[in-house]
């Protein structure tokens, strides 16, 4: 069988991993990158700088472009319930 994986662990996917059917996916924890959005647009109305931690690896062939990256972590069978359901992503009754 081919590996199958996802990317954001929706909800139909994470019920394939905890199926079998599925073997991986990548998380971005959305309440992070909102967070940092947040901040980053109060920021910019501010005239404040604009907090970045890359501006090194994003290059659009015009320009090396400063970004903000968070982390991603891969959600497997090992861990989906300590990423999804203990850090209050979903609940334990959405991926039944």
């Amino acid at each position: 069988m081919p590996l199958i994986t996802g990317q954001d662990c929706d909800i139909a996917n994470v019920k394939a991993i905890i199926a079998g059917d599925q073997s991986m996916s990548v998380f971005k924890d959305t309440k992070i990158l909102a967070a940092a959005v947040a901040e980053m647009t109060d920021q910019i109305l501010k005239g404040e700088t604009v907090m970045v931690n890359d501006t090194e690896n994003y290059d659009n062939f015009a320009k090396i472009v400063p970004s903000y990256l968070i982390e991603s972590k891969f959600v497997d069978q090992s861990n989906w319930e300590e990423l999804l359901v203990d850090g209050g992503y979903y609940t334990a009754e959405e991926l039944e």
